[in-house]
């Protein structure tokens, strides 16, 4: 009993814990193909007894920006606000999740009190796959293939491909015009040395954020001989 008492004692004298309270920690939200941005909002409450502070919140990425709606830091025992999330689409294709870390103050940098995510789905109109190829040094200088697919409602052609340096060649093949290609791809100077390019492939879509793809080609050491 009298330990009981003691541990009673103990948990009483404890500061009460300062939570937000979140109606959906997780989003899902589906891009249209001409969107450049897509903008969530994450309610919330206060639903500790003493009041916080929203010192930070931060997505780790500059595609993702995070506003407390009004500019409202402060909030009191069962207060409401809006941590506001406006995702930049870019050239993302796909399906894109990231994290937003929430401290209040008094968190430790290492812990915030509340970790969000958001997932975007944005069109895929040319998929690129895969997107490295890859060779080791000393290894054979086998050609390796990059395929384009398109999926569209009308054709998209493969303009141009480039490595944008002399370590690896690129040729275009047509295997269905506006619909699918191949890049045969292989290092032009063998493997005697590590290197790294990019596959520049430029296409005449209409959607100017997507005319332009990219793929990556390396040469790398083995895992223990670098």
């Amino acid at each position: 009993m009298k330990a009981l008492a003691l541990l009673l004692l103990l948990a009483a004298a404890l500061p009460a814990a300062a939570a937000l309270r979140f109606e959906a920690p997780s989003i899902k939200a589906e891009a249209n193909l001409d969107d450049k941005f897509i903008t969530r909002d994450f309610k919330f409450t206060n639903s500790g007894d003493k009041a916080v502070t929203i010192r930070e919140a931060d997505a780790g990425c500059s595609c993702l920006a995070i506003q407390v709606a009004g500019g409202k830091l402060n909030y009191a025992p069962g207060e409401t606000g809006t941590l506001r999330a406006v995702f930049e689409l870019g050239s993302f294709q796909g399906t894109v999740e990231k994290q937003i870390n929430v401290w209040l103050e008094g968190d430790p940098e290492e812990k915030p009190s509340t970790t969000l995510s958001m997932s975007v789905h944005i069109p895929v109109i040319i998929s690129v796959e895969p997107k490295s190829v890859k060779w080791q040094v000393g290894g054979p200088a086998d050609m390796q293939v990059i395929e384009v697919t398109m999926d569209y409602g009308k054709p998209i052609r493969v303009t141009s491909v480039a490595t944008g340096n002399d370590m690896f060649s690129a040729e275009l093949v047509t295997i269905e015009e506006g619909k699918r290609y191949a890049i045969q791809v292989k290092p032009a100077k063998g493997t005697d040395a590590g290197g790294l390019a990019v596959v520049r492939i430029e296409t005449d879509v209409d959607v100017e954020k997507q005319r332009v793809q990219q793929a990556f080609a390396v040469i790398s050491a083995p895992i223990g001989k670098r």
